[in-house]
């Protein structure tokens, strides 16, 4: 069966369906290098129309650090901020979220945390105080993957110059 064979997507679908039965038992480990420019197309995808920021851009940097580049939706005068931000907390499926520390300037978050409802971000992302934190459950239940979460046993997100790393571990 080639890869473009167009029985290859209802195989797929009903694999997906039975949770996965007919692979039962089978692992996997996946090291993922996610580019820039594809990380910032997917967070385009996934932010809604309702967000308080707008023209995002996440910049990886080394040593788990991330700059974020945006500008207020609601406060066009203002010029674009900066806001560094930094992996602090690997998440632990399904319960605990990701956590990201925010290392700007407090009056920065008081502003940003003005702008922010809890309507006006993606599902599963949540401001507290200065942390960003991501329930890695909630976001893949929000785009119809929540049947994986079970299967993830190990989900480490780092990065480097350019490019955010998921390494993922997964056991049918």
């Amino acid at each position: 069966m080639a890869i473009d064979d167009p029985r290859l997507p209802k195989i797929l679908e009903k694999l997906r369906a039975s949770r996965f039965a007919e692979i039962k038992g089978a692992r996997a480990s996946f090291s993922i290098p996610v580019s820039e420019r594809l990380l910032n197309e997917l967070i385009t995808a996934a932010m809604p129309s309702t967000a308080p920021l707008r023209d995002l851009h996440v910049r990886p940097q080394a040593d788990n650090r991330l700059v974020v580049r945006a500008r207020a939706a609601r406060l066009d005068f203002l010029p674009p901020m900066n806001i560094s931000l930094q992996i602090e907390q690997q998440p632990q499926l399904p319960d605990t979220p990701l956590v990201v520390r925010i290392l700007s300037l407090p009056g920065l978050l008081s502003v940003a945390g003005s702008l922010m409802s809890p309507n006006s971000l993606p599902p599963g992302i949540r401001l507290d105080r200065e942390r960003v934190l991501v329930d890695v459950r909630q976001l893949l239940e929000s785009k119809g993957f929540g049947e994986i979460v079970p299967l993830i046993e190990r989900l480490q997100v780092s990065s480097e110059e350019g490019r955010l790393l998921l390494d993922v571990d997964i056991r049918v």
